[in-house]
């Protein structure tokens, strides 16, 4: 299979106003894309990075949970070579907990059905690239459950399965399909995470890294990289890994 070449690409990225999204957005156009279509659920969020890049930015009206703006995309995008599923949102919430289940469905239609949703809208156009690629942003927690956000966890495990799934889908149409799987990062969903946490770029600029490298599962800081070799080794001790961390 012959190397990505970012040059003269074209990308939708949701969530792009902000943390890992907007890291991808510069990282993309430095790596040379030409163009980023930036989505986001309100457009005055994405003025700056509008201003930073007048020529090769052009901003999109995105809720994600909204099939208006995502059927919008069908006759938005003229054409499109990467897709970066990134939109995403966190609650700190066990299963046990009084509203797990309306913090479940809602985390479930962000993480999971958006993407899915997402994809189906822009796939017609990923097939005419003569090299496209999908790129899902899941998380080490979706490998083993975090016990203090366990709803978020299982919503990122299906986004681990449908990048699985697309991959071998999409195998003989060409289409890459690459699986992120992050540690808390230094955005605003990981505030409550009370340790050393990588910038966003580090995600973005690993995600190229791996490309080049043809690798397609992508633990891109020091955290999930310890965590996924001890899954590796024994998928047991991570789970009382992560109960111990909670526990504190």
């Amino acid at each position: 299979m012959k190397s990505f070449e970012f040059k003269g690409k074209i990308s939708l990225i949701t969530g792009a106003n902000r943390g890992i999204g907007e890291a991808y957005v510069h990282a993309l156009l430095k790596a040379g894309v030409k163009k980023v279509y930036a989505a986001s659920r309100n457009l005055d969020n994405l003025k700056s990075l509008r201003e930073h890049y007048p020529d090769n930015l052009e901003p999109v009206l995105l809720d994600v949970t909204n099939s208006d703006h995502i059927n919008a995309l069908k006759d938005q995008i003229l054409s499109l070579d990467i897709l970066i599923n990134n939109a995403g949102i966190a609650n700190n919430c066990s299963f046990t907990s009084e509203n797990s289940l309306e913090i479940a469905r809602q985390e479930m239609e962000v993480n999971y059905f958006a993407p899915i949703q997402i994809i189906q809208a822009v796939l017609p156009k990923l097939k005419l690239s003569s090299q496209a690629l999908i790129i899902n942003i899941s998380s080490i927690a979706g490998i083993s459950n975090f016990p203090n956000a366990a709803p978020y966890s299982a919503t990122k495990a299906a986004m681990h399965s449908l990048t699985q799934g697309l991959r071998a889908e999409l195998a003989d149409e060409g289409i890459q399909v690459m699986g992120i799987y992050p540690g808390p990062i230094d955005t605003r969903m990981a505030e409550g995470f009370d340790m050393e946490k990588p910038a966003p770029k580090q995600v973005a600029l690993e995600t190229i890294n791996a490309l080049s490298k043809q690798e397609f599962d992508v633990f891109p800081d020091d955290f999930s990289k310890q965590m996924y070799e001890i899954f590796l080794e024994h998928p047991k001790q991570l789970e009382k890994v992560l109960y111990e961390m909670v526990r504190g």
